[in-house]
């Protein structure tokens, strides 16, 4: 949705903002807010190189500035090393977040403004690619259309999984749950909600599109009672506050809602990685994209306000734990030629497998709608929250990096986005 919430704010077709009828719950009224940034292992980094807030919640209301680099080295190996070692009769469960880029977007409903790339012979195939991988669990974004949604209920029913969205009654989140029927038969709650503060030129004079969450309980005989969450939160490193705004208030919906006895799972495309080298994207024609420091605050506030750690970590091995950092700082930013070679050097995608990155211009599709504007970064999740150490994380990948056959015989990424892929072993109840 980044192509359609930046040109329309070029043409100043709205503002950010918006309300979608609800009020976000006051900064300070939740006990998280008050948590000192200085003691907490998720913001110790940011010691030293942000200054204007000393809580998490003055991250919200204050004036923020930067000078140094945060870099969070101590975390990403302290999340690695806290993988817990598997229970003997631990449980297997599988998941995966994917963005899987299925947009089309007609300003009033009547004229076409922007579509993904070859929509309608990846559409055809994308529901039989993702479910034939055999993940127990998925979280989708970007199912915007209704026909699509319909395929992957099809192709669920046929499969073996269970599937549920919002109603898509009023907006549309582009978000849905599946579920492998033999892992539970059925969910018992589900909910689904549009964030408080959105953008108002994604939801109006585009086709009602409002970012928001929809999460599922379910019980699974061995493990018990499991609540996945699925969202697609804010774009773009100017809107760091509204991000993190979407992050608390789903931290804080998860918190009332799903009790700290069970088990909780975040997935989605957050918009925002843990680290980036440099605070500003030189862009052709002398632009500059600033913000991305403040950018990497979603990562750790998300994790803040839900209480979970990021599983993709803890599945990694501890050589490669700081890879967002050692890939980060690799990365090439060549401006004048970037626009016709991703990152504007012909060796950098060649030379760097897709072991850590979501969202690249080395990805043939992100680069013909996004090139030259962003650092690639993992914006993919896998999050989860464990208070008594149950789950171990088996491994962890970037999903989907392969090109695959386009239902026209052609070959192209599936989708814009890599996807995320996180195999744990769960001790039982």
């Amino acid at each position: 949705m980044r192509a359609v919430l930046r040109s329309l704010s070029v043409i100043a077709l709205a503002s950010l903002a918006s309300s979608c009828g609800k009020a976000p719950t006051p900064i300070g009224a939740a006990a998280e807010d008050s948590a000192p940034l200085a003691s907490s292992p998720l913001f110790a980094h940011y010691q030293g190189a942000l200054s204007g807030a000393t809580t998490v919640g003055e991250l919200f209301t204050n004036t923020l500035s930067f000078s140094a680099k945060p870099t969070p080295t101590a975390l990403l190996s302290g999340i690695q090393a806290a993988n817990p070692a598997p229970a003997a009769n631990a449980v297997p469960l599988s998941f995966l977040s994917y963005n899987v880029g299925l947009l089309d977007v007609q300003l009033f409903g009547l004229v076409q403004y922007a579509r993904t790339p070859d929509l309608e012979v990846r559409a055809q195939i994308m529901a039989q690619q993702v479910l034939s991988q055999g993940y127990d669990v998925i979280g989708l974004q970007e199912l915007w259309r209704r026909v699509d949604v319909d395929r992957f209920r099809e192709a669920a029913s046929r499969m073996g999984y269970w599937m549920v969205t919002s109603s898509r009654a009023g907006y549309t989140d582009g978000l849905a749950i599946l579920v492998k029927t033999s892992v539970a038969a059925a969910p018992t709650i589900v909910r689904h909600e549009p964030f408080s503060e959105i953008s108002s030129n994604e939801f109006y004079p585009a086709n009602g599109y409002s970012r928001g969450f929809l999460s599922a309980r379910f019980e699974h005989a061995t493990i018990g009672p499991i609540n996945v969450y699925v969202t697609h939160t804010a774009a773009f490193p100017s809107a760091y506050k509204l991000r993190m705004s979407h992050a608390r208030e789903l931290g804080l919906h998860a918190r009332r809602n799903v009790p700290e006895a069970e088990l909780l799972f975040v997935m989605g495309d957050l918009n925002a990685a843990p680290y980036y080298k440099t605070d500003v994207w030189a862009l052709p024609n002398n632009g500059r994209e600033p913000d991305w420091f403040a950018n990497t605050l979603s990562y750790p506030v998300m994790m803040h306000y839900t209480g979970t750690t990021d599983l993709a970590i803890r599945g990694r091995s501890a050589m490669d734990a700081l890879a967002d950092i050692t890939q980060g700082d690799m990365v090439p930013n060549n401006p004048a030629t970037s626009l016709t070679t991703p990152f504007g050097d012909a060796s950098y995608c060649a030379s760097t497998p897709n072991t850590t990155f979501t969202a690249t211009d080395c990805n043939s599709m992100y680069f013909a709608q996004y090139a030259a504007t962003e650092f690639p970064a993992r914006l993919d999740y896998v999050l989860g929250r464990d208070t008594t150490g149950r789950i171990n994380v088996e491994s962890s990948r970037v999903a989907f990096t392969a090109p695959v056959m386009y239902a026209d015989g052609r070959m192209g990424p599936l989708s814009d986005h890599y996807g995320q892929e996180v195999r744990t072993r769960i001790a039982p109840r």
